[in-house]
């Protein structure tokens, strides 16, 4: 059955076993010529693009570890930048303190020159301030003692002259 409906399918087609046997020569043929033509080129084609494709693989590479060096040399940099900043940063610090530390010292050394030239000032004046009393008792006295020495004094009297005296005294100043 299966034989009928193929030499069925064959007549409907107008082919016959000869034909058949004709065209697959043929094609064997086509195959064969194709192949020796179109092998060679197609194959030296996909090895040329394979061994492009394989360089710029190998240049990626290159490029890929070229990049790990410089960035392992930048980090190395970095971390050297980081290390020295910090290490003038810690001597800025300590300049900065010393010369705080000598200003503070200037300020102290001025301060007692400051307060020395005070005191000395303040026992002159003492001194002077002395030196004017003991002036103006005396004068006190030379008075109290001129006016004594005009008339006999009671104790009441005596008084009355050295309240007087000392306002007198006091309203001089």
């Amino acid at each position: 059955m299966i034989h009928l409906m193929s030499a069925n399918i064959f007549d409907a087609l107008g082919l016959d076993w000869k034909s058949i046997l004709f065209y697959l020569g043929n094609l064997v043929i086509l195959i064969v010529i194709l192949a020796l033509v179109l092998y060679k080129p197609i194959k030296k084609m996909l090895k040329n693009k394979r061994e492009s494709l394989n360089s710029v693989y190998d240049e990626n590479e290159k490029l890929k570890e070229e990049s790990e060096k410089l960035h392992e040399e930048y980090e190395k940099k970095a971390e050297e930048l980081q290390t020295e900043s910090a290490r003038i940063s810690a001597e800025v610090a300590e300049n900065a303190q010393s010369r705080a530390d000598e200003i503070v010292e200037e300020a102290h050394a001025q301060a007692k020159a400051i307060v020395d030239a005070a005191k000395k000032e303040a026992l002159f004046q003492k001194e002077q301030l002395k030196t004017e009393y003991r002036d103006d008792v005396n004068e006190l006295a030379v008075n109290i003692a001129q006016k004594l020495l005009e008339r006999e004094l009671t104790i009441s009297d005596n008084s009355e002259l050295i309240e007087q005296a000392l306002s007198e005294w006091e309203d001089s100043d």
